[in-house]
């Protein structure tokens, strides 16, 4: 049994905590103020302090800091309902041994304090944040946390990183921020796509070459390692480098050591190596197209990158962030379940060259779906639209005698029916969606399923 300090100024949340904790065997202590908090962890020592961020007067970071200065031994949990990297960075920067976002999921709560209970106390010094070039890093959704908490986890380490996912999916943002939150962050930050660079010059491009090494080699230059020492190297699109390359990026990984090209002088680099691919690397070595031992020596810490259709939840606070960098425009709820309802084969950078092109359109006003991409937008405008449905009116009325009930009631209930099956379609069977895109609310939306026989799709039977 183990005694839990609860920070939190919400009554509702230290009460479902309180229960949950003693279920497990622990005895509980709760305080609604960070200054509550301090007082309470003096004098009850406790083993685990669960600490909310956002806390009337000493906010929860400054309670933190404040329990790591007076020599607590108690692991500290921080809660958070506004889980962005950066609290996670300062979070964990601070001393914290891991953050839970709210509303906080048990099971993982549970696993947490077991492994920060289980786990010795560490006595290391973590440097403070060096700067807060985030880019566009955004989202609340479990993957997203998952991704921000293992940034958080990897930036002081000097270990090489690999970054998985498709193309859009933020991978360079992800090695900017490793960079500049970690203790290298007033180095340089390089960067190196392995796929633009022809094959003739990618060893010049990463080793630098020697005055008339070749042909046009007029001077000495300086290659992307070099340039990059003291700080990161972020090699993207690694998959491409051609097999003969990849064997002197071995030894350059290895030895952290290189020589330029028409030089026989070895030269000692200090630098932090990011990788980044969206091909899978263990199907190409598979596949005797990549170095099985490079894979290895790259994929000692790895993050991947979930796409954007993945965790759509996000596209509204993505959307708000390329908002607030335009300045000046906004969105209409009918646009926003619009981009909420479309796949994104491009991801964040889609969503970001759609946002920026609709506000141009718009001219800095409200974004409507037809100053979207055709790709994103309905595919009749409005105008097409009626010009469509007074054909087709002409064709019903044409058509003779009407069915039992007249014309009316037969096209409202087709056409009804067809447009619900269509939103909840396009919307992956998320009614919430579909009643946004549709302009009505749920429960009209749900009666009108019944009232059609309609179910979302993949839903149960």
């Amino acid at each position: 049994m183990a005694k839990i300090l609860v920070v939190d100024d919400e009554q509702s949340v230290v009460w479902a905590l309180e229960r949950f904790l003693r279920s497990l065997g622990h005895e509980v202590v709760s305080a609604a103020t960070g200054e509550a908090g301090l007082e309470i962890a003096r004098r009850e020592d406790p083993d685990l302090v669960l600490l909310d961020v956002k806390l009337p007067g000493m906010d929860g970071l400054s309670a933190l800091e404040a329990l790591q200065a007076s020599g607590a031994r108690a692991k500290v949990v921080v809660l958070t309902a506004h889980g962005t990297l950066e609290t996670a960075v300062k979070a964990l920067k601070l001393g914290a041994f891991e953050y839970l976002s709210k509303p906080v999921d048990l099971s993982r709560a549970r696993a947490v304090v077991e492994e920060a209970l289980r786990r010795p106390a560490e006595s290391r010094e973590i440097e403070r944040l060096r700067g807060e070039k985030l880019g566009s890093l955004v989202g609340k959704t479990p993957a997203m946390q998952r991704v921000f908490r293992t940034i958080a986890t990897v930036c002081d380490s000097d270990a090489t990183v690999l970054i998985t996912g498709e193309s859009g999916t933020g991978k360079e943002m992800v090695a900017r921020a490793i960079h500049y939150h970690s203790r290298r962050a007033s180095g340089p930050f390089e960067a190196i796509n392995g796929s633009s660079i022809p094959e003739t010059l990618l060893e010049s491009e990463l080793y630098g070459h020697e005055k008339g090494a070749f042909t046009g080699a007029i001077r000495r230059k300086l290659g992307l390692f070099e340039i990059a020492s003291g700080g990161t190297a972020f090699l993207d699109e690694v998959a491409d480098i051609p097999p003969a390359a990849q064997v002197k990026l071995l030894r350059f990984i290895e030895t952290r050591t290189l020589q330029r090209v028409g030089g026989n002088e070895s030269v000692s680099i200090d630098v932090r190596l990011l990788a980044a691919t969206n091909r899978p690397l263990e199907e190409l070595v598979k596949a005797g197209r990549f170095r099985e031992d490079l894979f290895f020596r790259l994929n000692v810490l790895r993050i991947d990158l979930p796409l954007l259709r993945e965790r759509s939840e996000d596209i509204p606070l993505l959307v708000a962030h390329f908002l607030e960098q335009i300045r000046g425009a906004s969105i209409s709820e009918e646009t926003l379940a619009l981009l909420r309802s479309y796949a994104w084969p491009g991801n964040v950078r889609e969503l970001r060259n759609a946002i920026e092109r609709a506000s141009v359109l718009s001219r800095g006003t409200i974004i409507r779906p037809e100053h979207l991409p055709e790709s994103l937008a309905p595919s009749a405008r409005p105008h097409e639209v009626d010009e469509r449905v007074r054909d087709l009116v002409d064709d019903i009325l044409a058509a003779g005698s009407p069915p039992e009930g007249g014309w009316f009631r037969h096209v409202e209930e087709k056409w009804e029916r067809a447009l619900l099956a269509r939103a909840l379609e396009r919307c992956g069977g998320n009614q919430v969606r579909a009643s946004e895109l549709l302009g009505i609310n749920r429960m009209t939306l749900r009666k009108k399923m019944d009232q059609y026989g309609l179910r979302a799709p993949n839903s149960d039977p």
